[in-house]
């Protein structure tokens, strides 16, 4: 498979970027996938999402039912970063939600329609896969054995009522730190696994006028993906977080966050070197 430096137009896989505008669990196969330096990537992703989600994991709402379509646009660029391959990628997502639960044993059902928080982010693969330029790109033989780190960023700059309690915004900044590691077999089932954990500030504008403050969570996930041929893969993945505790007027919340989340990715790149695309597929999500 060749690269080219020039502007690239990719449709990725919906639960490649979706999972990430939806709550803080957020699941990410081919994480650690190689690529030359100085590549530039535009991306378009749908994806469809039904169960216990929410945008905030610290929201008091109980028996939730959330039905979400969501479209992220975004861009990425590989680069060199101290000598090692790095990325950075920014995420807009829109979403078309619904929502019905119970707060304070009352029935609730609304709609949300808007920008959520966007997601910025920088990747670096600290063991494995070198910087390498085009030329060298696709004579290198690629390492089966990757670690690497991430930063994650997401402003408080979506869509966001003070009076409504289900928003598409969450009104705080976030961070998110991780690590993952990847091993590739037999250059086909590649096996990789994701260790991160959310950062939250303080949201002093909840809910008509309170103060809710979150405790980081932390969360582990595990994706198995089969390449057939360069640029068309299957991946299955599943991840689970916890932790997360709130305080609401600095009274502490017996809310601990427990969820799982598992999905099916299955990517397809086609077309000439300046233009690809591929097709998104399943996505399933539960939370417990």
């Amino acid at each position: 498979m060749r690269f080219k430096t020039s502007f690239k137009l990719a449709v990725f896989t919906g639960i490649l970027l979706f999972a990430t505008t939806v709550t803080a669990q957020d699941l990410e196969p081919r994480m650690l996938s190689s690529l030359p330096v100085r590549g530039n990537f535009a991306i378009v992703s749908y994806g469809y999402s039904r169960g216990n989600i929410l945008v905030d994991n610290s929201l008091p709402i109980d028996n939730l039912t959330s039905s979400l379509n969501n479209i992220v646009v975004g861009y990425a660029r590989s680069f060199r970063l101290f000598g090692r391959l790095a990325k950075f990628d920014a995420v807009i997502p829109y979403s078309f939600a619904h929502f019905s639960g119970e707060v304070a044993e009352i029935d609730t059902t609304t709609r949300r329609n808007g920008f959520g928080d966007p997601l910025f982010r920088i990747s670096m693969i600290l063991v494995g896969t070198k910087a390498l330029d085009v030329s060298e790109y696709n004579k290198v033989p690629q390492k089966n054995f990757n670690l690497g780190i991430q930063f994650r960023i997401r402003p408080p700059i979506g869509q966001y009522y003070s009076d409504k309690l289900l928003n598409l915004g969450a009104n705080r900044w976030a961070f998110k730190l991780g690590m993952a590691a990847s091993y590739t077999v037999k250059k086909k089932l590649i096996i990789e696994g994701h260790f991160t954990s959310w950062l939250f500030t303080a949201n002093n504008n909840y809910w008509n006028g309170n103060v809710i403050k979150q405790k980081p969570m932390i969360s582990g996930q595990l994706h198995l993906s089969y390449v057939f041929k360069p640029g068309f893969w299957l991946a299955v993945s599943f991840g689970a977080g916890g932790l997360g505790k709130t305080t609401l007027n600095d009274v502490p919340q017996d809310d601990a966050q427990q969820n799982t989340r598992y999905g099916v990715a299955l990517a397809y790149r086609r077309g000439k070197p300046a233009l690809a695309a591929s097709t998104a597929a399943l996505i399933k999500n539960r939370a417990l």
